[in-house]
């Protein structure tokens, strides 16, 4: 209900036409906010980045004819960051490829009634991609349950997050949250986001479903601890 409309375009992010095309791009108010601000960051972490984002939900939510979530808001596809041959930052297009054991891009996996357009040639940005997971996860306004990732770039991300001595805590959550599906493509060509219900959704009726993660239990089970980003 209420879902909020993220723009086409805004500070360091784009939607590619194909997407916006879909008008799948609604969620949460808290969703919205947290991918315009992580856009943000890591364009003011890296010149020149640019974010691009796919499917959110459709208005007023439900079914989505190329997901099996992506229902209520709380669901997000972030297009990779990649670099050029040249090292500079590779602009989203009209496309979501996947990235290799060599991370150079290769051609998108089929998807029933989609049409990718052409991409120049870019390499998997490990750097502004863990800027990325970093920002979300520092986010005090949202609670990341989980983001879906091939196994094989979570590990250069969480190699990068030791490289730039990130707070333990925060490598910890990623550690956890970083997960490669075993029931879906192995999303080597974006980030797959969600996040939990808002305390003012939750007074609402929303509900949060599995996977519910370590510390979100223990915060939940212990009333004396407050979680910094639950506004609890």
């Amino acid at each position: 209900r209420r879902g909020r409309r993220l723009l086409p375009q805004g500070d360091g992010y784009v939607i590619p036409t194909l997407w916006q095309e879909r008008g799948a791009n609604f969620g949460t108010d808290e969703m919205v906010s947290a991918i315009r601000r992580a856009a943000k960051r890591v364009a003011k972490e890296y010149p020149g980045a640019v974010l691009g984002v796919a499917d959110l939900s459709l208005p007023g939510g439900g079914e989505s004819p190329l997901h099996r979530s992506h229902e209520n808001g709380h669901d997000a596809d972030l297009i990779w960051y990649a670099v050029d041959e040249a090292g500079k930052p590779a602009q989203p297009v009209n496309s979501m490829p996947a990235y290799g054991r060599d991370l150079w891009a290769r051609a998108p996996h089929e998807t029933p009634n989609v049409v990718f357009g052409p991409f120049s040639p870019r390499r998997f940005d490990v750097r502004r991609n863990w800027a990325l997971v970093r920002a979300l996860l520092s986010d005090p306004d949202i609670e990341v349950q989980y983001m879906f990732v091939h196994a094989r770039l979570r590990k250069l991300l969480l190699d990068q997050g030791q490289r730039e001595h990130d707070d333990e805590e925060l490598l910890d959550r990623a550690e956890a949250l970083l997960k490669q599906p075993g029931d879906a493509l192995p999303h080597d060509d974006h980030l797959h986001l969600r996040i939990y219900c808002s305390p003012s959704d939750r007074a609402l009726g929303c509900k949060d479903y599995a996977p519910l993660r370590y510390w979100r239990e223990r915060y939940k089970y212990m009333p004396q601890a407050r979680h910094p980003g639950a506004g609890w």
